[in-house]
Order: structure tokens, then C-alpha cells, then sequence
């Protein structure tokens, strides 16, 4: 069966169902367009959710409090809004992850494209004052009806596959760190023992005008000449 092509409405949303802070659609909201989603996928449109990340926010709220991340927050609303298609919807679900809501989809590799369009737009650099952060974003997605056919069952799978993504990038980046470690190690082993053969190869010649000096002074006196 041909995807059914979904309908999207230019009506705008309530401004109860818009997120204050962010501009984003309410949890509610995204989530009934989702449900609106699921339903017009039983009658053959291809639909998917993805749930958007941002790994290591609390600790940028912790360290440059919520005047900052805020902005940073309604930052990445508009970068996502700006990848998504006329009839794809997005809306904030927790403090720092969006629920998106893709309708139309050409095939179930669109999804994959979306998403990566929008981490890489997130992780462009973010100014706040004067300020510059690079954000970290994940994004899981849940295909329907492979993932799930509810709406609980599309957003648990979406914020499964976000989480375990976030946890590769972390250990990705551990094993990069300390990749880097080991290195800087080896260096300084390397550097260390490059001192010790110098210091050696000084001690020795130092070692060597001494005996030369003491041989000198008994030389002359030898000779009956002066030591000096």
C-alpha cells in the first residue's frame, strides 16, 4: 500500500498547548498529535516519534544556573523546528527532551536522515551571553508499528533507543579520554627517561674535568710547576 499523505493543517495551536519557555508544543499536546499520528498510520501513512536528548544539561544548570540554560533550551527548540517538515511537530516533555512526532515519511530511512540532520544542527555552537557551548544531543527514534503501536509504547521505545545512544557517547568519549591519557603518560615516561640518560651523560662529564682536573694539578706538580 502507497504512504497515505498526511494533511497538515496551518490552523496554529491553542496557546495552552504551547510551552511557554520553549515555544515547542506542551507534553499534552505532542502527545495527541502523536496519537492523531498513530491513527492516520492504521489507514497506511508512515509515522515514526524520536526523542531528543541533551546529555550533560543538568550539569551546565548546576554550573551556570537557569538563566542560561533556558535560553540554551529555547535555542534548540528553534534548531529543531528549523529541520523539521511542515508536517512533522515537536514538543518539550521534560526540562531538556523533545518528543517528535514524524508524519509522511517516504520510508522508515527518512527518520534516520531527520534525526541526524537535527543532532548535528543542535551540536553547532550555542551562544549565551557571552558565552559559547557545544551542547551534546542524542535522538532516539520508534518506528510504528515495528516499536510500538500506542502512544506510550512509541515514546518508552523512542527514549530506550535516546538513552542507550547517550550511553555509547559517554563511553565513546571515557575511551577517548583515556585513550588520550595513556599517551600523555607514555610521553612523560618517555620525556622522564630521556632526562635520566641526560642527567647521566652529565654526571659522567662532570665526573671526567674532575679526574681531568686532578690529573692536571698532579701533572704540574709533578713537574715541580705551581698548582694553581
Amino acid at each position: 500500500m502507497a504512504a497515505k499523505e498526511p494533511s497538515p493543517s496551518s490552523k496554529p495551536a491553542p496557546s495552552g498547548d504551547i510551552d511557554r519557555l520553549t515555544g515547542a508544543l506542551t507534553r499534552p499536546a505532542v502527545e495527541a498529535a502523536l496519537e492523531a499520528a498513530i491513527a492516520a498510520a492504521a489507514e497506511g501513512e508512515l509515522i515514526a516519534a524520536g526523542y531528543v536528548g541533551l546529555d550533560g544539561f543538568t550539569v551546565l544548570n548546576e554550573t551556570y544556573g537557569g538563566v542560561v540554560t533556558d535560553h540554551l533550551l529555547r535555542d534548540v527548540a528553534g534548531r529543531i523546528q528549523e529541520c523539521l517538515r511542515p508536517q512533522d511537530s515537536v514538543g518539550r516533555v521534560e526540562r531538556d527532551e523533545f518528543l517528535i512526532v514524524f508524519r509522511g515519511l517516504t520510508s522508515k530511512f527518512e527518520t534516520l536522515a531527520l534525526s541526524s540532520k537535527i543532532r548535528s544542527k543542535i551540536a553547532e555552537p550555542a551562544r549565551a551571553g557571552k558565552t559559547e557551548f557545544l551542547l551534546a544531543p542524542s535522538c532516539g527514534i520508534a518506528q510504528y508499528p515495528v516499536n510500538g503501536k500506542t502512544v506510550d509504547e512509541l515514546l518508552a521505545a523512542a527514549a530506550t533507543a535516546m538513552r542507550t545512544l547517550q550511553v555509547a557517547l559517554r563511553s565513546a568519549g571515557v575511551a577517548a579520554a583515556q585513550d588520550l591519557v595513556n599517551k600523555a603518560r607514555a610521553a612523560v615516561d618517555a620525556a622522564n627517561a630521556e632526562l635520566a640518560k641526560a642527567e647521566e651523560v652529565y654526571e659522567e662529564a662532570v665526573a671526567a674535568a674532575a679526574a681531568a682536573k686532578v690529573a692536571e694539578e698532579a701533572a704540574k706538580a709533578a713537574a715541580g710547576t705551581p698548582v694553581t
